[in-house]
């Protein structure tokens, strides 16, 4: 596939004022595309409605130790190889930082991108919304064990009603959805409009999610990544606290992480958070919240022991070999493990616990799919982990 080159959006003039002529201006119908979503990933909430995510009162420090890194040569995975500048070009690196032992070692923005500015990370949410379960399940606030149907009694005579709680973060839950971004008529696409489109008069996930009725497999018998599963999840986790997602996220992760740059999450056309893919930091914020993790161990450990191998083994993931997934994390059984949270367009937070390393990038890459660029970066993470070793 031949992908347009790395652009600038204010040098491209994109943007939604006047003063760009029309054919370039960003929209509600094409933010999402290449090339408006430059400007869009960094603007969403002048797009979509959101809630401001509440910071912790001080954010933790990150002290620096530059590193350069320009003489990595690592494998494209194409069978070429590429080094570290080509690997941010050809990735369409927005911002990126590597995090070693506590302190920053390399910090990269391009785009626009500063260390001030929030990025659309999509499905790294789902993550962020997993460590909120675990932390309440860990707390025995809720029960993993808890029937869908139980908790939100409209999905009980649906596709998710039967599952468990636990299925729901480990996407073994069973119902059938496809979420397939590259066919145009996927299922994927018609479900997202109950985020962005609300002259589709959907009334959000909650409007959407009793429609899905047909099963794939029994509860606990299937790996299968779809993204209605993070909101049904969210779904629960509001009617079993009674709060709203963005209180939860705060007072879970965001403040005990020292996360205090400037966070959202975008609401659905109902006007409740996006559990799936609505999150928007910086990175700063992402490596603060890997450090976090890194330093406690929980819910890290849990995390690590990661979900079935062999229900994923059988997904046929093969840009993710001796994987498994655990509470919306995609888990790494290699040597040392690692973790790694992943959004559409090329978002992701690595993290290496034992090596006391996390990568945190965010970007505009023009295809969705990771599977696109999954041993991309698996290559560019591995000669990071081999240099600082």
């Amino acid at each position: 596939m031949t992908l347009p080159p790395p652009i600038d959006w204010p040098e491209a003039g994109i943007g939604p004022g006047p003063d760009i002529p029309s054919d370039r201006r960003v929209t509600r119908a094409n933010w999402r595309m290449w090339p408006y979503s430059r400007w869009a990933f960094q603007h969403a909430r002048e797009l979509v409605p959101s809630r401001a995510l509440p910071r912790a009162p001080a954010a933790r420090t990150l002290p620096e130790r530059p590193l350069d890194l320009s003489g990595l040569r690592f494998g494209d995975g194409e069978g070429g190889e590429t080094d570290w500048a080509e690997f941010l070009r050809r990735s369409y690196t927005d911002a990126l930082i590597v995090l070693h032992r506590g302190a920053i070692v390399h910090e990269y923005y391009a785009n626009g991108m500063t260390a001030a500015s929030p990025h659309m990370l999509f499905s790294i949410t789902k993550s962020i919304i997993g460590l909120v379960a675990e932390r309440l399940i860990a707390t025995g606030r809720i029960d993993p064990d808890a029937p869908v149907g139980t908790v939100v009694p409209e999905l009980a005579g649906g596709a998710f009603g039967p599952a468990r709680l636990r299925h729901l973060l480990d996407m073994t839950d069973g119902a059938a959805f496809d979420e397939n971004y590259a066919d145009a008529d996927a299922e994927v696409h018609r479900y997202s409009a109950a985020y962005w489109t609300p002259e589709a008069g959907l009334d959000g996930v909650l409007g959407q999610l009793p429609s899905i009725v047909r099963r794939a497999a029994e509860p606990g018998a299937l790996f299968a990544y779809r993204t209605p599963v993070a909101d049904v999840l969210g779904l629960a986790l509001r009617r079993a606290t009674g709060r709203p997602l963005a209180e939860l996220v705060a007072e879970e992760i965001w403040t005990p992480a020292g996360c205090g740059d400037e966070a959202y999450m975008l609401l659905d056309t109902a006007g409740m958070e996006i559990a799936a893919t609505g999150l928007n930091a910086t990175v700063r914020d992402m490596a603060r919240l890997a450090l976090w993790l890194i330093e406690t161990g929980e819910p890290l450990a849990g995390l690590i022991a990661g979900g079935d191998r062999a229900l994923f083994a059988a997904a046929g993931q093969a840009t993710r070999p001796n994987g498994s997934y655990r509470s919306f994390w995609w888990i790494d059984h290699g040597r040392p493990p690692a973790i790694t949270a992943n959004g559409v367009f090329g978002q992701r937070l690595w993290i290496d616990p034992a090596a006391g390393l996390a990568v945190a990038r965010v970007g505009t890459h023009p295809v969705a799919s990771n599977g696109f660029t999954d041993m991309l970066h698996r290559e560019a993470f591995a000669a990071v982990r081999a240099a600082l070793d």
